[in-house]
């Protein structure tokens, strides 16, 4: 269990830290769909990882240490260090160079931490309830970032792509966008001027004659 745990929590913070440096949409409502996975996943391991292993009560006491200072504290100062904007009709967050240190920082601290606990394989066992914690925490000060400029933008703002489908005469076309305007922005492959946006406009070519062909007489 602690190999799995190792494994699947590098590739996660793999997977993080790839995203930090982009700019990417702050959904407008708050579902920490990967930190709650990864904490229930984290509680599963560390109770199979109790069940092995005999970890004295100085042990449990560096784990809450380090899940207190190094997800929860550091977490927020990272959520509170990352970029915050309004663009195209949703808000973006993207990761800067505070951010990036602090990530450092909370990896040494959990890492550290945790073996001074004089627990083998304790920082491992501990990595996956840690690292949904600190993304839970920062995710969540992010989003309360986010919550005024949403205001700002309107009720449309943040909506998921809709696709809406028209039939009638004339020729195959698709629009896509993400946000409102005129002017091609973030994420936009075409635009067309509309008063709705996220929205795809499909015509199609229809058929009037229905009549089936005729098929050959049989010799």
């Amino acid at each position: 269990m602690s190999f799995l745990s190792y494994a699947l929590g590098t590739l996660v913070l793999l997977f993080v830290l790839l995203r930090q440096v982009r700019a990417v949409p702050v959904p407008r409502v708050f579902q920490p769909r990967l930190p709650v996975f990864l904490g229930i996943f984290g509680l599963f391991s560390m109770f199979s990882y109790s069940r092995s292993q005999h970890v004295p009560t100085s042990a449990w006491g560096w784990v809450l240490g380090t899940l207190l200072v190094g997800a929860v504290g550091l977490g927020a100062l990272r959520g509170l260090s990352m970029r915050v904007f309004a663009g195209n009709g949703w808000v973006l967050r993207q990761g800067t160079a505070v951010t990036m240190a602090l990530w450092l920082v909370s990896l040494l601290v959990h890492f550290a931490a945790d073996a001074q606990a004089g627990v083998a394989g304790l920082e491992g066992a501990s990595l996956l309830l840690w690292l949904g914690l600190t993304l839970a925490t920062q995710y969540y000060v992010v989003h309360r970032r986010a919550e005024p400029l949403y205001a700002q933008l309107g009720p449309d703002a943040g909506r998921p792509l809709r696709i809406d489908f028209s039939q009638g005469p004339g020729v195959f076309l698709t629009t896509f966008r993400t946000g409102p305007g005129p002017s091609a922005g973030w994420g936009a492959a075409a635009t067309r001027s509309t008063a709705d946006a996220d929205v795809i406009d499909a015509e199609v070519i229809e058929d009037d004659d229905h009549t089936p062909p005729e098929l050959p007489t049989a010799r």
